[in-house]
């Protein structure tokens, strides 16, 4: 065995213990907070229209204080900053979309981290929302979120943005930057997208060529999924590194839509990962990566026999408006705010949003225009000779 082949080997021991615990920790937060179970049954076929009752059921959850609370009441900063952008995403909630504007400004270093903890996913987020309410990404809450982000390159590898392990994020943390860096209009740098083009996957296997893990070396071959180790190429990365390059006009290696029909559930979703039933999170995701590519996730090549990825997605909604994530009980917020990205669909950034609930611009009338004497009238000419 190499000096090389047993650390990466470790490391791949520990991504599938991590992630497992990792994905149990999402659920977990997905169900904590005063959430009321939606009750069984799609909303609605209308994917806007979902979107809508969505941001409904989200907006109700945001403090007077605009912040969504945890299971103890006290702030969630990454459920606040979710929700904000699921409203933006759905142009709907205007009034909870302002009150959690004003939260984040006053809790940007809690919601982001600072120095060697700044979160470049939080940034990225965060990036996102500042687009969609038009506000200066480099003066938000008195921080240059740009700046900050840019702090973070090369903190653990050079190319990367953040300084934190990325066997589980290192893809969907570095597309999140990218994608905010795009809304921001400032150009990243090409060491960044190099690192992003890199991490695909190229095979001869139509399960893995196309596809992104959450992180490898680069000197590592890619593998496929695998629902016993929860390693592999995953749709979530793939998903968001498709729309982060979309974004940015840049062509990736080769593209991953073979790839996504290749894992596509027969009902028409996808899961985490090939072999996992269908779950709101990751088939939203997917749509708005086919979204972002200027496909319809509703029309071929993702029709199949047990459906189209629209329908699948909107299977998890309530009657009152929350997505539910299969084998959890009640309503899930993560799956509720990420299923809005799918159901409107919207590629991100989504630019300043539009709210359909805004209040209307007040009306004024403009005074009486009256015609001086002609003896007072002056023209140009009065003043040339």
């Amino acid at each position: 065995m190499s000096e090389l082949s047993s650390p990466i080997s470790s490391s791949r021991r520990r991504r599938a213990t991590a992630i497992i615990t990792a994905l149990l920790l999402v659920l977990a937060i997905g169900v904590a907070g005063p959430l009321a179970p939606p009750t069984a049954g799609a909303a609605c076929a209308d994917g806007p229209a979902a979107a809508a009752q969505a941001a409904s059921y989200l907006a109700a959850h945001v403090t007077a204080g605009g912040f969504v609370p945890d299971a103890l009441g006290d702030p969630s900063p990454g459920s606040t900053l979710q929700t904000s952008l699921a409203l933006a995403t759905a142009g709907s909630g205007y009034a909870a979309f302002q009150r959690t504007l004003v939260w984040l400004r006053a809790n940007v270093d809690l919601v982001t981290g600072t120095g060697t903890t700044a979160d470049p996913g939080q940034i990225g987020y965060l990036l996102l929302v500042a687009d969609a309410a038009g506000a200066d990404a480099t003066n938000f809450g008195g921080v240059d979120l740009v700046a900050r982000l840019a702090g973070t390159l090369d903190g653990f590898e050079p190319g990367l943005y953040g300084a934190g392990d990325p066997t589980f994020d290192g893809v969907f943390r570095q597309s999140l930057a990218l994608i905010g860096l795009d809304a921001s209009g400032v150009a990243p740098p090409t060491a960044a997208v190099d690192w992003l083009v890199a991490q695909q996957c190229g095979t001869a296997d139509p399960t893995i060529s196309g596809g992104w893990e959450s992180y490898r070396h680069v000197v590592d071959p890619c593998t496929a999924g695998s629902t016993s180790t929860f390693t592999g190429v995953d749709t979530n990365s793939t998903a968001i590194a498709t729309s982060a390059l979309a974004a940015l006009g840049v062509e990736p290696t080769s593209s991953s839509a073979p790839w996504f029909q290749a894992v596509q559930n027969s009902t028409g979703g996808w899961g985490f990962l090939q072999g996992l039933d269908d779950d709101p999170n990751s088939t939203a995701l997917v749509i708005q990566a086919i979204t972002a590519t200027g496909a319809s996730a509703t029309e071929a090549p993702y029709l199949v026999s047990g459906g189209d990825p629209l329908t699948a997605l909107l299977g998890f909604q309530g009657s009152g408006g929350a997505f539910s994530f299969p084998g959890v009980p009640g309503a899930n917020d993560l799956a509720t705010q990420q299923a809005v990205w799918g159901a409107m669909p919207r590629a991100f950034p989504l630019g300043l949003v539009t709210f359909v609930d805004a209040p209307a611009a007040p009306t004024t009338t403009a005074p009486p225009t009256t015609t001086p004497p002609a003896s007072s009238v002056q023209t140009t000419a009065a003043f040339t000779g």
